[in-house]
């Protein structure tokens, strides 16, 4: 019990700093905004941001990527052993949707930075990165072909720019959560479409 409340205390701290750090990069711009700012604002002791994030930039993508793979290998390992791969995969995404308007605002605000900060690009497209290798890891083991083999990268790059499609619609900054997601489905459908024909195939 005393653990669970333990693990809870750190969760919403964590929740907090990140909270505070995306309003306050909204607000006063990322460069303007320092790690005792955002803990002042959360209202916790420097030490305190420093025992779950190493930076600014760790606030803004690290946790996020950590969280989106940790729960998109989960989803993807819940999926029926029956299930074609490509379905599977997009059902999966689809755990990763913005379940609330404070999920949804704080996307917003992230890719917002990023467009205005080229630096923040890499943490971003890290992100992408390890969704890709997370999907090919399982696409690899549900069909027994080469993590290097065409089917698991091929389906695993239309998932992850199908999302990285849909995200680019929040420069329009009027669209929401169903309708991103209704975006990376046809995005998906569009890219994933002709994929059997690669299960097999050698990769060189």
């Amino acid at each position: 019990m005393q653990n669970n409340r333990r693990e809870r205390k750190k969760q919403e701290t964590r929740a907090a700093l990140e909270s505070a750090a995306l309003r306050l990069f909204a607000e006063r711009g990322y460069e303007h905004t320092t790690v005792e700012d955002i803990a002042d604002a959360a209202d916790v002791a420097v030490r305190t941001f420093f025992r779950y994030f190493s930076s600014k930039r760790h606030v803004l993508f690290g946790d996020v990527a950590h969280t989106i793979v940790e729960r998109l290998g989960a989803a993807l390992t819940a999926r029926p052993a029956s299930e074609p791969p490509a379905e599977a995969v997009v059902a999966a995404m689809d755990t990763l949707g913005l379940e609330n308007d404070e999920q949804y605002r704080q996307v917003l605000d992230r890719m917002r930075l990023v467009q205005q900060l080229p630096e923040l690009l890499p943490a971003y497209l890290m992100v992408l990165h390890e969704m890709h290798e997370v999907i090919v890891d399982f696409v690899a083991g549900r069909t027994g072909e080469p993590r290097s083999g065409l089917y698991p990268q091929v389906l695993a790059s239309a998932a992850a720019e199908s999302a990285k499609a849909a995200l680019c619609a929040l420069e329009d900054g009027d669209v929401g959560p169903e309708e991103l997601t209704e975006l990376r489905h046809r995005a998906y459908a569009a890219l994933a479409d002709g994929l059997d024909r690669l299960r097999g195939a050698r990769s060189r």
